[in-house]
């Protein structure tokens, strides 16, 4: 567990757990500007806050059989509870802890299970993506709805970074509207920030590794332009043509690091964000950070836009519909020929991220709904 720095002792001290993916703890620095911080969700704003107790834990448990019973039940149900040496810590976190933050269904999984026998402890709290998908994906589609409902119901708050993930958990009756928290995603501004100088490359730049990702109609759209794509996923069986330059890595081996992540987005004409239609909200981190450093962003419009009313076409980017390769063409053409309207998309593109998708405001959301969680567990202390 990484604990972090201590705040001095003051009356109705919030004991906040966060759990997130192994791996990110050894990133982990206070030092502003160090690294980006958006992917801790909160954490790091969250533990500078006089009068918060915050810690994070990494995920990293896995027994022999407990990695076997996970895999057999998410090849049945595309749901994995954690069934780990995890478990066994469940009851300490309950009793130290007045919210749990975790993004893993399992591990609230057990942690859920294992508050049947109480009936105080811990509020838990998800921060969930991509609850259609599992149900889609699930060769028992019935049990996964009825299971992920009843975890969901036992929720003290579920956090959603999408409005079409909100929609979709409360039209399929998977948790109620008071427990469905809509926060927007949002990026480090201090750390994505536009060059230093007006040079701009000669490519067009496409990154990301999740499967919503859509680089086939991207591939028969770029035409002529250069093309950088960095991604772990499988692109094309056929020869690249010779335009298109692949590279593969990701954020968690650190093929690629921040600073150079950082430097392709600010040598970059613009930025494509290809997608396939999904109510998962899905490109945002890389489609912010691009904007953040004042570039234009070519965009899928799908179910799972994050922001149908803030993410405006033509002002702070350009939205293009999901899977179609002539409006995708269309687009960079556009763009290409129009280095005018890239610079004014992209200087507003800056000024929205400041304004709406900054990872200091996403902190500050996800604190307003732990201390509303928290505040009845405090009161009966």
């Amino acid at each position: 567990m990484v604990s972090s720095r201590v705040s001095p002792p003051v009356a109705h001290l919030f004991r906040v757990l966060f759990i997130l993916p192994d791996g990110r703890a050894k990133r982990l620095q206070f030092d502003q500007g160090a690294f980006p911080d958006e992917f801790f969700y909160g954490y790091c704003q969250l533990a500078r806050r006089e009068g918060w107790q915050v810690d994070l834990l990494a995920r990293g448990f896995h027994s022999s059989l407990g990695l076997y019973v996970q895999k057999l039940i998410h090849w049945f149900t595309h749901l994995s509870p954690d069934f780990s040496d995890a478990a066994g810590l469940n009851v300490h976190l309950l009793e130290r802890n007045d919210a749990i933050v975790s993004m893993s269904e399992p591990v609230l999984f057990m942690l859920a299970l294992r508050q049947l026998q109480r009936t105080d402890g811990a509020k838990l709290v998800l921060i969930l993506m991509g609850a259609e998908k599992r149900i889609e994906r699930s060769r028992a589609p019935w049990a996964t709805h009825r299971i992920l409902r009843w975890l969901l119901h036992r929720l003290a708050a579920i956090i959603v970074i999408g409005e079409g993930e909100r929609d979709y958990l409360i039209t399929q009756q998977l948790a109620g509207l008071a427990q469905v928290h809509l926060v927007q995603f949002g990026v480090d501004t201090k750390f994505w920030v536009p060059a230093g100088n007006d040079g701009v490359g000669d490519y067009v730049l496409a990154i990301g590794n999740d499967d919503g990702r859509d680089y086939d109609v991207l591939l028969h759209a770029i035409g002529p332009h250069r093309l950088r794509l960095h991604t772990v996923r499988r692109v094309t069986d056929a020869p690249l043509p010779p335009n298109v330059t692949l590279t593969r890595g990701d954020w968690t081996g650190q093929a690629l690091s921040d600073l150079d992540l950082r430097a392709l987005y600010q040598g970059s004409r613009f930025v494509v964000t290809p997608l396939k239609d999904s109510a998962q909200p899905q490109g945002q981190s890389v489609t912010l950070q691009a904007m953040a450093c004042g570039k234009a962003v070519i965009l899928s419009q799908t179910r799972g836009l994050w922001s149908r009313s803030l993410m405006r076409h033509l002002e702070n980017c350009y939205l293009v519909p999901s899977g179609d390769v002539p409006s995708l063409r269309a687009a960079i053409e556009r763009l290409a020929a129009d280095p005018g309207l890239c610079a004014q998309i992209g200087a507003e593109a800056r000024r929205s991220v400041e304004r709406h998708f900054s990872s200091d405001l996403m902190g500050d959301r996800i604190g307003a709904i732990l201390q509303d969680v928290c505040a009845p567990v405090r009161q009966a202390c």
